[in-house]
């Protein structure tokens, strides 16, 4: 249906008024997804506290892990100071009772700000890992650590929660993928809105960290659907020309810096959970706005209304003559005909020569390499010298000009190499971190921590933008849906294991850096054996199974010219197929999932 629709499109405007405020009222909704995915980042993080009211003795069995208290101001009392802390000790600490908890201070008599407690600690466990009676929490906020005191042996449960929500990210992006397809983009939009609302408001009525969790992975879901049908719907309203452009615009940006202020005004993660999944149920008022898919009604038989649509979408773009729809009639029609005698591509197709199997393996790779560095740095922002709202808001401020930036270097100096340097620059910043710490300054350059930290997710940013572009044009037309679908799969495997990445924090604060680091270098070393796509024609049918060696002639690759590779590559296609013998075959627009600003 490439040519027919395209045709159409022309003659109503590839990107008129009518379809400028189409896609931006579905782009409202790249906010939700960014809000939602990285709420952990607040709601899960681990609030300063402290131990009270003990009973002293060796066994250390009262004690519990905690942070020490921080604040700006530093106060003076005899021999100790700590960050806004007034220390008292008493003669009786020895350093026989220090040695009985691990990485534990311990102090009998202890004054904060003018309060007098008795054998205090911090930043101990027991043996047995066992949290004493009488925690006091000393931030001011409130998380789902301090709500049911997820430390010392549950201390994995908040990483744990976030892994689980990245697993109903990938359900939902399977599942509502395919309910899209068959029930309608408009339909599968609002209703994933509608339920994120929902699960996101039971958060607050919680009653323990199994429920939340339960809730957590529901709200993944809708939001694994959410991210792919917000990016497929809006493209197809518009031509060729403008979907590159389309597919790297987005909200998302918006959504990271706009939570961190909603985190930084509401403090309380129950009333945080409500700020960002309530409001957005605004957006259910754009159903009497916002028209179904024209190319999927014409897909499924639906002539009447896809022409409806596109009729209106003209008069609204100012065009006086209504669009032919003959050829529209006459492609839908043969299209039914044809497909009960198609061949079915399934993804082992991918892997019918060595060329092929490289290929996907390492774009595969890429996609998870991706997903793992992006969403482990996002997570892994609370862990990070400074405040974690500031840092936050840069973090989503730095994707602005690295999304930008590769559209520019995508034409300049190609695919390959903007994805190779990009991955080199995700791997190389994070291992400036770990060499920071090995020389001892990681205390003295918090502020370089940090800065490393955001040029990494600059480039792992960029990296994603190029990689869907890159994907698409690797692989033919007939299998190129299958071959974007396992790449998503593969990022989306990255995504969950993402929070546990972070989590290593807790064994060794250098750790999680570590792993991005090497992980970029892998990535970027295993991009330059990928070939130039550049400027070149998209292939269109798949070559013969071989796994020896043979020359051009033996294969029935055919490739179809296209005026601009790279606009092509935007374009949208269902998983089609044709007899190899034909020398035209039937192709729709490669559908690309999610967007090149997400992740």
């Amino acid at each position: 249906m490439s040519d027919e629709f395209e045709h159409i499109l022309e003659q109503i405007g590839q990107f008129g008024r009518y379809q400028i405020v189409i896609f931006i009222l579905i782009q409202l909704s790249d906010i939700v997804p960014a809000w939602t995915i990285l709420l952990p980042v607040f709601i899960s993080a681990k609030p300063k506290w402290m131990c009270q009211n003990l009973e002293f003795n060796n066994s250390s069995e009262q004690l519990l892990q905690s942070d020490l208290l921080q604040s700006t101001n530093r106060t003076n009392l005899g021999n100790h100071t700590e960050p806004g802390v007034i220390w008292k000790y008493a003669s009786n600490y020895t350093h026989e009772s220090y040695l009985n908890y691990t990485r534990g201070i311990v102090y009998s008599n202890m004054s904060i700000h003018g309060t007098v407690y008795r054998n205090m600690s911090f930043d101990a466990c027991a043996a047995n890992g066992n949290v004493c009676f009488g925690i006091k929490y000393q931030s001011d906020f409130t998380s789902i650590i301090s709500e049911w005191d997820l430390i010392c042996n549950s201390q994995y449960l908040s990483s744990l929660i976030t892994t689980v929500q990245m697993v109903g990210v990938l359900v939902g992006a399977i599942v509502i993928s395919q309910l899209g397809d068959l029930f309608g983009r408009k339909k599968m939009y609002f209703a994933c809105i509608a339920l994120n609302g929902l699960f996101g408001a039971a958060l607050y009525l919680s009653t323990s960290w199994q429920f939340f969790t339960v809730f957590r992975f529901f709200n993944g879901i809708c939001m694994g659907g959410l991210l792919n049908v917000n990016y497929l719907w809006p493209i197809e309203f518009v031509g060729p020309k403008w979907r590159t452009f389309c597919g790297c615009i987005g909200l998302w940006q918006v959504g990271v810096m706009t939570l961190g202020l909603l985190a930084y005004f509401i403090r309380d993660w129950r009333q945080l959970c409500l700020a960002t999944s309530v409001p957005p149920l605004a957006l259910l008022a754009t159903w009497w706005i916002l028209p179904e898919s024209p190319r999927w009604l014409a897909m499924h038989n639906r002539l009447e209304e896809a022409e409806h649509i596109l009729t209106t979408i003209a008069k609204k773009n100012g065009k006086v003559t209504s669009p032919d729809f003959s050829k529209l009639r006459k492609f839908v029609e043969d299209e039914h005909i044809a497909a009960k005698t198609r061949k079915k591509y399934s993804y082992w197709d991918l892997f019918r020569t060595p060329k092929m199997t490289k290929d996907i393996l390492i774009v595969m790779f890429a996609w998870f390499v991706c997903a793992a560095v992006f969403y482990g740095l996002s997570l892994n922002v609370k862990n990070l010298a400074g405040d974690r709202y500031v840092n936050h808001v840069i973090l989503g401020l730095v994707d602005i000009p690295a999304v930008w930036s590769t559209l520019f270097f995508n034409s300049w100096a190609g695919r390959r190499k903007t994805l190779s340097v990009a991955m080199l620059i995700a791997g190389a910043a994070p291992f400036a971190v770990l060499i920071i710490d090995l020389a001892g300054k990681a205390d003295e350059l918090p502020g370089l921590t940090v800065a490393m930290a955001m040029i990494g997710k600059f480039g792992i940013s960029a990296s994603w933008s190029v990689a869907y572009l890159y994907s698409a044009e690797l692989f033919p037309t007939v299998v190129r849906n299958l071959a974007m679908g396992i790449c998503s799969t593969a990022g989306r495997i990255g995504g969950i294991l993402a929070p546990q990445f972070a989590y290593m924090h807790n064994i060794s604060k250098p750790l999680p850096f570590i792993v991005f680091g090497v992980l970029g270098l892998l990535s970027a070393i295993a991009n330059f054996f990928l070939p130039e796509t550049r400027g070149k024609p998209l292939p269109d049918v798949v070559p013969r199974w071989s796994w020896k060696s043979q020359s051009r002639k033996n294969t029935d690759v055919v490739l179809v010219s296209f005026t601009s590779a790279r606009s092509a590559v935007s374009e949208k296609a269902a998983p089609q197929d044709n007899d190899e013998n034909n020398d035209t075959p039937l192709i729709e627009e490669p559908l690309i999932e999610g967007t090149c600003d997400e992740i």
